[in-house]
């Protein structure tokens, strides 16, 4: 026994005696690809959690059916490279002047978008607080939009 420590740890001699560290190892490595690629999804989960959020797939819907105003908070390059067909662009800086009070004729939502769904939940928090019902946010954004392959406009 004494003989074994004193012989050099070769990494033959470590599946011989471990042959299921591969395995180990392997796993451990998709758990952490798994976290890293899970990590922007995990905080628009956070930003979305108990608030009025829609899929691309619930927008769509929406579109077709009773219909809503969908509001595209990004700048104008990222607007005209691509955007949901009859959306109204008012960068996120100027939604404050362009919201002022909700109209009391208003019959359709607001469904707020950018490009991660991060200044969306800010301006639904000044739109709500100004008094404005049935607005929502395209959880995700336009990353979202995109990765469910749903149509754009440009």
């Amino acid at each position: 026994m004494l003989a074994n420590l004193t012989q050099p740890i070769t990494l033959d001699s470590l599946l011989k005696d471990y042959p299921w560290l591969p395995g180990v190892f392997f796993a451990v490595l998709c758990l952490v690809v798994l976290l890293l690629v899970s990590l922007p999804r995990l905080a628009t989960w956070r930003r979305g959690k108990g608030r009025p959020v829609l899929t691309p797939i619930q927008l769509e819907a929406m579109l077709m059916g009773a219909g809503a105003l969908v509001v595209d908070l990004r700048n104008a390059q990222d607007f005209a490279s691509g955007h949901i067909r009859g959306c109204l662009h008012v960068p996120y800086e100027g939604v404050a002047a362009r919201f002022v009070q909700p109209d009391p004729r208003a019959k359709r939502a607001l469904v707020l978008v950018d490009e991660t769904d991060l200044l969306s939940h800010q301006a639904l928090d000044l739109l709500v607080a100004r008094g404005f019902t049935w607005v929502y946010v395209l959880k995700g954004g336009m990353e979202a939009w995109r990765s469910a392959n749903r149509p754009l406009t440009r």
